[in-house]
C-alpha cells in the first residue's frame, strides 16, 4: 500500500505530525511517501502513484490550507481516498460535504492504521470519523525523507543562528482554557509520550544537526515528573543542546521551585499564554492566573536565568482602546520587547467548531453566522475603533513577516499606530532592547495564515 502523507504548516519546524504516523504505517508494511509543502512541491507523479492521501492538520492555518489542497487533489484524482488528521481534522465537516473520506482527530495513529489497511486489503474504505483519546501505540518518529533541519527555522541567539529540531513529550491538556482548541477534543485529559521514544526522537534530531529542542507540548508540566526527567536525561546526553518548552502562568507559580534547575539543564526560554491584561478577559477564559500573577511569572522565570516569551490574544469582541494601550504599556514595564513577536499583537479570536466559547454568555451576543472557509463563527467588535485598529495591526504584522523586516521596525510601527488612534500613552520602546532567543519562524498557531502562506502552497499538479 502507497501511502502519502503531507504537512503543510506545523510552526516552521520538521513535522512530528508526519514522522510519527509514518513510523506507525511503515512499521506495518506500508510503503510511506511525504511531503512538506512549506518547502517541497507536491508534483502529480506523487498522486499518481499513491493509494491514499493523509494531511496533517494539527492547527488552524494548517486546516485552512488543508481543505484547499484537498480540493485541489480531489479534482485531479476524484477516487483517490484523502483524509485529514490531527487537532483540527473535523472543524469544517469536511466529511459532511463530501470533501473528504476520514477525519481523525485526538490520539489518531491507530484510526488512520486502520484505515489504510482497510484500503489496502479491500480497494476502499467507509467513511471515517474517528476521536481517539485512548493510548496509542507509539513508534521512535521516522523522519525519513522529510527536509533536513536546516530547511528550517533556526533559534536566533548572541548573534549565532543553530538548527531546530521539534519533539512532543505529551499531547492534549489537563486544563479547559475556553479560547484554546484542545479542550475540545481531550476534554481535560492528556497523554504522555514514552520516555523512551522521545529521548530517541531527540538523539536523532541531534545527530541530524540540531543544536536546539524546542518541546511543542500545549503545557510542559502537565505531567512534571515525565517532563522533568526528559529534559534532565536530554541534557545529560547532550550538553551542547539547548532547550524550549510551552508552560502556562499558573504552573510557573505553582512549580517555582523546578526553574533553577530547568534552567541548569540548558532550559533556555520558556513560551507562557499571558494573552491579555484586562482581567475580565483573564476570567472569561479561565486562563487561571491574574495580570499581576503575569509579571510574578515572569519576574521568577528570568530569576533563574530562564528567558521568558509570552503569547498574547489583543482582540476579542469586548476588548476596548485602552485594553491594547495597556498590554503595550506592560510590555514595556516587564521589559518584554525583545521578547514579543509582531504577530502576537494582532492576533483576533478565532472561535471553531466545538469551542467551549460558542455558548459563552460573554460570547454569545456578539456571534454571527459560521465562516466555512474561515473554519471559525463570525464575530462583531463592540467598538467599531477597535475593528480598525486590529486590522492595522495585523496589515503591519503580516507585511513584516512576509518581508522579513527586523522586529524593532515593526514594534515601533505598532507602537506608532496604537497612538495615532487611540491617543493613549502606551509607554517608550526602548532604544535598545535586551533581544531574548527566538525561533526564526515567529508566526502563530491561532493566527490567520497571511497571503504568502496561502499563496505560496507547493503544489506542481499538471
Amino acid at each position: 500500500m502507497n501511502v502519502l502523507l503531507i504537512s503543510l504548516y506545523e510552526l516552521g519546524r520538521q513535522p512530528v505530525h508526519v514522522a510519527s504516523p509514518a513510523a506507525v504505517l511503515r512499521q506495518s508494511g506500508h510503503h510511506v511517501d511525504v511531503r512538506d509543502l512549506s518547502i517541497e512541491e507536491l508534483d502529480s507523479q506523487s498522486l499518481d502513484k499513491a493509494d491514499a492521501v493523509a494531511i496533517s492538520v494539527p492547527m488552524h492555518t494548517a486546516k485552512r490550507m488543508g481543505d484547499d489542497l484537498t480540493s485541489q487533489i480531489k479534482s485531479y484524482r476524484p477516487d483517490l481516498p484523502v483524509a485529514h488528521y490531527g487537532l483540527y481534522a473535523s472543524v469544517g465537516n469536511g466529511l459532511d460535504r463530501g470533501l473528504l473520506d476520514a477525519e481523525m482527530v485526538g490520539e489518531y495513529e491507530p484510526a488512520l492504521l486502520s484505515w489504510v489497511q482497510e484500503i489496502s486489503t479491500s480497494g476502499g474504505a467507509d467513511k471515517v470519523v474517528s476521536q481517539h483519546l485512548g493510548r496509542s501505540d507509539a513508534a521512535k518518529p521516522d523522519r525519513t525523507g522529510l527536509p533536513d533541519l536546516a530547511s528550517y527555522a533556526h533559534l536566533e541567539w548572541n548573534g549565532v543562528s543553530v538548527p531546530v529540531g521539534a519533539v512532543e513529550a505529551s499531547h492534549g491538556c489537563r486544563h479547559r482554557c475556553r479560547h484554546c482548541p484542545i479542550p475540545a477534543v481531550y476534554d481535560g485529559r492528556m497523554r504522555v509520550v514514552p520516555q523512551d521514544l522521545v529521548l530517541e526522537d531527540i538523539n536523532q534530531l541531534v545527530d541530524a544537526g540540531a543544536r536546539h529542542i524546542t518541546f511543542g507540548d500545549a503545557d510542559f508540566l502537565n505531567a512534571p515528573p515525565h517532563s522533568k526527567s526528559i529534559l534532565e536525561l536530554a541534557h545529560a546526553s547532550h550538553p551542547e543542546v539547548t532547550f524550549d518548552a510551552t508552560v502556562k502562568v499558573e504552573h510557573i507559580l505553582n512549580y517555582e521551585d523546578v526553574w533553577k534547575n530547568l534552567g541548569e539543564q540548558n532550559l533556555l526560554f520558556l513560551v507562557s499564554a499571558f494573552e491579555s491584561v484586562d482581567q475580565r478577559t483573564l476570567d472569561i477564559l479561565d486562563k487561571g492566573h491574574t495580570v499581576d500573577d503575569m509579571a510574578k511569572a515572569t519576574s521568577l522565570v528570568r530569576s533563574a536565568g530562564i528567558h521568558i516569551r509570552p503569547t498574547w490574544l489583543p482582540f476579542l469582541p469586548w476588548t476596548k482602546a485602552d485594553h491594547v494601550s495597556s498590554l503595550l504599556r506592560f510590555i514595556v514595564d516587564n521589559d518584554l520587547s525583545g521578547a514579543t513577536d509582531p504577530v502576537q499583537l494582532a492576533i483576533k479570536l478565532l472561535v471553531p467548531q466545538g469551542s467551549l466559547l460558542e455558548d459563552h454568555p460573554d460570547m454569545v451576543p456578539y456571534l454571527s453566522d459560521y465562516d466555512a472557509e474561515g473554519l471559525t463563527w463570525r464575530w462583531r467588535f463592540a467598538d467599531a475603533e477597535v475593528d480598525v485598529l486590529q486590522k492595522e495591526i495585523e496589515a503591519i504584522a503580516s507585511e513584516a513577516s512576509d518581508c522579513g523586516q527586523e522586529v524593532g521596525t515593526t514594534l515601533e510601527a505598532i507602537w506608532t499606530t496604537v497612538v495615532q488612534r487611540t491617543g493613549q500613552d502606551v509607554g517608550t520602546l526602548p532604544s535598545r532592547p535586551g533581544v531574548a532567543p527566538r525561533l526564526t519562524e515567529s508566526w502563530f498557531c491561532c493566527a490567520e495564515p497571511t497571503s504568502t502562506q496561502t499563496t505560496t502552497l507547493q503544489i506542481g499538479l499538471n
